[in-house]
């Protein structure tokens, strides 16, 4: 019987760093979630610029556990908060 917790203590960080398919549907709809209010989202959407930041380490770090997918979905979110960072000195 396979365990489902990978082993912490093994040499390979592939093993040890592998996503489930539930965790990556998971990220992938997170990401996904993001990309889509920010889409829809007509000025910045941030009061405080800080949490932007947070935003964009929060999808940038999930982004890379995707791999190559990530990296597209990265590209979109990254799009999608220039076109929005345009916005904030609008007047």
């Amino acid at each position: 019987m396979k365990p489902t917790q990978p082993d912490l203590f093994a040499q390979d960080n592939a093993e040890r760093n592998a996503l489930s398919d539930q965790q990556r549907t998971a990220i992938r709809e997170r990401l996904e979630a993001t990309i889509a209010r920010l889409q829809a989202a007509e000025t910045f959407p941030y009061r405080d610029p800080l949490d932007a930041v947070h935003e964009e380490n929060r999808f940038e770090r999930e982004s890379k556990l995707l791999g190559d997918e990530g990296a597209l979905l990265w590209a979109r979110f990254d799009k999608e908060m220039e076109r929005l960072h345009e916005t904030r000195f609008d007047d």
